[in-house]
C-alpha cells in the first residue's frame, strides 16, 4: 500500500466521527462516506505508522441502508455534504445503531461487567431539530461574502442558504436576512452569526461582533419537562428540545429509584435543569456549581420560580481548587450530577470525585472519548461500578450523541 494507490475493500464498521473502517494488508484504513458491509474502491491519501486514510472512488456494492443524501448544498456548482453531517446518506435507524456500537466499543476500556445497556433513544426528528446554529462569515478574494459552516480540513466556509438540521423558523429568519441584503452590511470576515429559537421568544440572532436582531432579550424562556426555564441569551441549553426532554425524563426515572440519595450536588449545572428536575422527583436539597455568573443567576431564578430549595455557587471547576466537602451536606446520601462541556472534566475534578464517598453519580456526556477518560479516573479507586448506560441521539446526522451513565457504590 502506497500513497495514491487504489484498492478494493469491504467496510467492517464505522468509527466515532463517521469514517468507515476497512483493513488492507493488515493496516486499518479510514474512509469517509461509507457504510458497514459496502464493497468499495478507494484511493489512499495519507499513510501513518498505525493507520491510513483514503477517499471513496467508487461504491461497488452499496449498503441496503444507503439513502438519497439529505444534507447537501450547492457549492459553486458542486453538490456537497453540509459540513458535519457525516450520516446524511444512511437511514436513520442504522445511524442510531452505529452510534450505539461506538459507545459500547468506547466503554470496553473501563470496567462495565455489571452495566445495563438500555436501548438507545432515537430523536423524534432526524432533521430540523436544532434550536441553535452558528454560521461563520468569510469574505472571498473577489469580495463575496460566504456565510455557513467550515469544511474540514481546509476550514473554508461553505455557503449555507439553509441548514437541514435547523428549526424551520431559523431557516426562514436566515432567508429573510439574506434576501434583505442585511448580512453583507452587518458582518465582516471572521465574524459569526448565531441563531436561537424558542417557542416563547421565536427566533433571535446576534453576531459575535455586535449586531443583534430587533428586540433581542436579555434572557430566553425555554420549555422543559418541569415547565418554563430562564436561560441567558448567550447561555447553554440542549439544542434538541425533544430528545432533551426524554433525557430529563430518564434521569428523573433513575433518580426516583433510590430514596437514600436524595441530596443533590449538580456540577457544571448551567441553569440548573438536571438538578431541578431531580428535585421535582423526590430530591431533598440541591447545590449547583457553575463558572458563569449569568447561568447561576438564571438557575437561582428557576429554583425560586418553582419554590425549590437550592443554593448555587460560581466556581470555575478545574481552574480553582476543588473541595467537594464544601458543597456536600451528607456525602453518603448524595446523588452527584455531572454534565461537563465536550472536553470533559479537569483531571483534578475527576480525582476528587473518585476519592469521595458519594454513593451515586449521574454522568451526562456528549463525547464518548472524554467520558471514557473521566470514568477511568472515577473508577480507579474501585469504590464504584457502572450500573446503567443509555445513549440519547441529541445530534442526528452528525457524529455526536449524548450518553447517560449511572455509577453506584459497590456494596
Amino acid at each position: 500500500m502506497t500513497l495514491n494507490s487504489t484498492h478494493t475493500c469491504t467496510i467492517e464498521s464505522v468509527a466515532y466521527g463517521g469514517d468507515g473502517i476497512a483493513r488492507i494488508e493488515g493496516c486499518v484504513v479510514f474512509i469517509p462516506g461509507t457504510l458497514p458491509g459496502e464493497r468499495i474502491k478507494i484511493r489512499i491519501t495519507q499513510l501513518k505508522k498505525t493507520f491510513a486514510r483514503a477517499v471513496l472512488v467508487e461504491i461497488i456494492t452499496p449498503s441496503p441502508h444507503r439513502i438519497e443524501p439529505c444534507c447537501r448544498v450547492d457549492d459553486i456548482g458542486v453538490l456537497k455534504c453540509v459540513p458535519g453531517c457525516v450520516y446524511d446518506a444512511v437511514d436513520y435507524p442504522l445511524e442510531v445503531l452505529i452510534k450505539q456500537q461506538q459507545l459500547e466499543s468506547s466503554l470496553r476500556h473501563v470496567p462495565h461487567d455489571s452495566a445495563i445497556f438500555h436501548p438507545p433513544v432515537a430523536s423524534p426528528q432526524s432533521l430540523h431539530y436544532r434550536n441553535k446554529i452558528t454560521l461563520h462569515a468569510e469574505t472571498t478574494p473577489s469580495g463575496m461574502m460566504r456565510l455557513g459552516y467550515r469544511e474540514e480540513p481546509s476550514h473554508r466556509v461553505i455557503d449555507i442558504p439553509f441548514c437541514p438540521l435547523a428549526h424551520p423558523a431559523i431557516n426562514e429568519a436566515l432567508r429573510t436576512l439574506r434576501t434583505s441584503g442585511g448580512i453583507e452590511n452587518m458582518l465582516k470576515h471572521g465574524d459569526d452569526l448565531i441563531f436561537r429559537h424558542t417557542l416563547h421568544d421565536g427566533v433571535i440572532w446576534r453576531s459575535r461582533k455586535g449586531a443583534i436582531s430587533p428586540g433581542y432579550p436579555a434572557s430566553l424562556t425555554v420549555q422543559s419537562t418541569i415547565g418554563k426555564l430562564t436561560v441567558p441569551n448567550n447561555g447553554f441549553f440542549q439544542v434538541n428540545t425533544s430528545i432533551a426532554g426524554l433525557l430529563l425524563d430518564f434521569t428523573a426515572q433513575r433518580f426516583k429509584e433510590r430514596s437514600d440519595c436524595s441530596e443533590i450536588l449538580d456540577l457544571y449545572c448551567g441553569v440548573g435543569v438536571f438538578g431541578l428536575t431531580c428535585m421535582k422527583h423526590g430530591g431533598r436539597c440541591l447545590t449547583g456549581v457553575e463558572s458563569g455568573r449569568a447561568a447561576i443567576a438564571a438557575a437561582q431564578e428557576n429554583a425560586t420560580r418553582y419554590d425549590i430549595p437550592a443554593r448555587f455557587h460560581v466556581h470555575a471547576l478545574g481552574l480553582q481548587t476543588i473541595r467537594l466537602q464544601d458543597w456536600l451536606v451528607n456525602p453518603t446520601q448524595t446523588t452527584l450530577i455531572i454534565n461537563p462541556p465536550r472536553e470533559g472534566m479537569d483531571k483534578r475534578v475527576a480525582e476528587a470525585i473518585s476519592q469521595s464517598d458519594i454513593p451515586r453519580i449521574f454522568y451526562i456526556s456528549c463525547d464518548p472519548a472524554t467520558l471514557t477518560r473521566d470514568l477511568k479516573i472515577i473508577l480507579s479507586t474501585e469504590k464504584r461500578q457502572i450500573r446503567h448506560v443509555r445513549l440519547f441521539d441529541m445530534f442526528p446526522r452528525t457524529a455526536r450523541f449524548e450518553t447517560f451513565v449511572e455509577l453506584c457504590s459497590i456494596e
